[in-house]
């Protein structure tokens, strides 16, 4: 799509914002969308999920210019290597491409651009390619990598803890660095903002900017059909990646703490487990009472025609849009306290809230067996996405933040 005289704007993702089912693609895709309603958008991003290489083309129409490198082959292994010669983050190493770095080369030579957008802080090495400072650098962490990693680093121990550990090291050093050069940091919380301030010492031009949900495409979801068998049992869904360490641990949890508990309760329920990628770990959960799904084509069916969502997260950073989407769906949804981070519910109002497995169960019994509560509790979360929740609202908000950037003043994106 091309529009002339508009300004310009370079999105750099770490990954290809298409399909928008996750929550980081989710963000991404609709940030561009907002985004192109008033700039030209040229679009930078790799893929390293072989399923989404398909989609290579998906975003042509909303963008001037793309560049979608091939990643498939990518070797986090091979990353890591790389980056403990570079002495850099293992991110740095994995999410750089030569594609994308001549790309990115080649456009800013032959462009001005208004504004570099970084999506993640993944893709810092590409401000290294630029032949042209843009006029305004901005840089949407989304989350705290460096606290994510720091995290894993001490729960996990061994070979794996000393690598998460490092990475945290790292990325907090490139997280400071980076803000300090940005002219605008983006949050997808307050809270995820606060924390930033207070681990890097970074506290001007912090913004947070919530995630949204699109409504629009919740219409007619009832008419879709169940993919569950007509076998009597309640499904109680969680979705989401199921590579993603702290979706692996929630489930694991989960089937090992809940599960048992609602067994011995004498009750029918099925965890449904909906997400792409699922480890040995997770494939290994499957049961007679626990579906593991693997990708499905669309998420709406499987969170349409289920009777509970549970997020039951040890670990959570940012907003999760598994529980959004779940109230979007008018599903009565038990959570834990970290999977309400940025999101306006209460325990009682719009969600509950459980923290132990016989707590999980419980309220899942509780929900169960008043159809009239649950649908109160889903009722009040759908007003509140209606309400609160929509993308309209947030890509105003970031329109805001790029406006209130004085060009002549922001000097630090040449730095």
């Amino acid at each position: 799509m091309k529009v002339d005289d508009r300004p310009k704007i370079l999105f750099l993702a770490h990954r290809i914002p298409y399909p928008p089912h996750k929550g980081e693609k989710l963000r991404a895709y609709h940030l561009i969308k907002g985004l192109a309603e008033n700039h030209d958008v040229f679009l930078g991003a790799p893929v390293d999920d072989p399923d989404d290489w398909q989609h290579r083309h998906a975003m042509d129409d909303l963008c001037v210019e793309t560049c979608i490198a091939d990643g498939r082959g990518r070797s986090r292994q091979r990353a890591a290597v790389e980056a403990m010669a570079r002495r850099e983050p293992i991110s740095f190493a994995y999410f750089r491409h030569r594609t994308l770095m001549e790309w990115v080369a080649r456009t800013t030579r032959a462009h001005r651009f208004d504004a570099v957008f970084l999506y993640s802080s993944g893709t810092m090495p590409y401000l290294a390619a630029l032949e042209t400072q843009p006029e305004r650098l901005i840089v949407d962490f989304v989350d705290v990598d460096s606290e994510k990693w720091r995290v894993l680093g001490e729960t996990q121990g061994g070979v794996m803890g000393k690598v998460y550990a490092r990475e945290a090291v790292l990325m907090r050093d490139a997280e400071r660095t980076l803000a300090q050069r940005a002219d605008a940091s983006l949050f997808v919380t307050d809270n995820e903002a606060a924390l930033f301030e207070r681990v890097t010492g970074v506290t001007d031009r912090v913004h947070a900017i919530g995630n949204g949900v699109e409504l629009e495409g919740w219409q007619d979801a009832d008419a879709l059909p169940s993919p569950y068998p007509a076998d009597g049992n309640a499904r109680v869904i969680f979705t989401g990646a199921m590579d993603y360490v702290p979706n692996v641990e929630a489930v694991t949890w989960f089937a090992n703490e809940a599960m048992p508990a609602l067994r011995e309760a004498g009750r029918k329920v099925t965890f449904v487990i909906a997400g792409s990628n699922p480890t040995k770990t997770v494939q290994a959960l499957a049961r007679d009472d626990v579906e593991v799904t693997g990708r499905v084509p669309d998420m709406k069916p499987y969170l349409i025609h289920a009777d509970l969502a549970v997020a039951p997260l040890q670990l959570a950073r940012g907003v999760q849009n598994k529980v959004l989407e779940a109230m979007a769906a008018r599903l009565p949804a038990v959570v834990t306290e970290a999977a309400l981070d940025g999101i306006g519910a209460t325990d009682g109002n719009a969600v509950t809230v459980a923290t132990t497995g016989a707590e999980f169960a419980n309220a899942i019994s509780t929900l169960l067996d008043d159809p009239a509560r649950a649908a109160a509790l889903a009722a009040a979360a759908r007003k509140l996405i209606e309400d609160d929740y929509s993308w309209a609202a947030r890509i105003e908000a970031l329109e805001r933040v790029i406006g209130s950037i004085d060009p002549a003043a922001a000097s630090r994106s040449a730095a």
